[in-house]
């Protein structure tokens, strides 16, 4: 295990790599890390009926696991508020670049995850998503929020709740060109993912940015 601390200056957080074999041993201090694994393998890395297209669930975490390159941070308690939660992803957004693997290509499936194991109530945690969505966006990263019960649809079926997970978190990564469904509610946002990504966009992404635009083919120009 990395010796190095990183901690976050406002809020005191502590990302661990999740993989590593002596955090795996210390479960004790990071409460429900097994079952964040557990999740992360037996669903994440393996497909799924419901999907709606062949491959793993996320086709990105298989790679990360090898290259341990998932952090988490655990903030246990129940009383946590939309503002500590601030205060944790903005450090996270600051950590972020400092956490190995650093190095290319490695370090574009790197992943860090503020897990709040003890929260119910999740609306806070979707405010704070969409209040700095942005600045994550804005730097070419993703924040996505994942809780039981969250009903953000698949690319593939809509009825497949993507985000729907056994723990309360909030996860930064790379953005990637399948995430066009989650940047095509707001124009700022395309733009940073069409000056990204416009040369490699996937011809499955292309069809559906061309259905979305396109509603209607033969109606008559306003």
């Amino acid at each position: 295990m990395n010796s190095d601390r990183i901690v976050g200056t406002r809020s005191g957080v502590e990302p661990v790599n999740l993989f590593d074999p002596d955090i795996a041993a210390a479960d004790g201090w990071y409460p429900r890390a097994d079952e964040l694994r557990r999740w992360m393998v037996e669903y994440l890395c393996r497909t799924h009926p419901d999907l709606g297209r062949p491959g793993a669930v996320c086709p990105y975490t298989s790679h990360a696991i090898t290259l341990q390159s998932l952090w988490a941070a655990f903030i246990k308690g129940r009383d946590i508020d939309r503002g500590h939660i601030a205060a944790i992803v903005a450090d996270l957004y600051d950590l972020f670049p400092s956490l190995p693997p650093r190095n290319e290509p490695d370090s574009r499936l790197k992943a860090v995850l503020a897990v709040f194991p003890d929260l119910t109530e999740y609306a806070d945690i979707e405010a704070v998503q969409r209040e700095q969505k942005t600045r994550f966006v804005e730097q070419g990263l993703m924040l996505g929020q994942f809780y039981p019960g969250c009903t953000v649809a698949g690319l593939h079926n809509p009825s497949f709740h993507a985000l729907d997970a056994p723990l309360p978190m909030l996860a930064i990564r790379y953005m990637a060109p399948t995430d066009f469904p989650f940047l095509s509610s707001r124009h700022e946002w395309m733009d940073f993912y069409l000056h990204n990504f416009a040369p490699e966009i996937p011809k499955f992404i292309a069809t559906t940015m061309s259905d979305m635009l396109v509603q209607d083919p033969d109606a008559p120009p306003e």
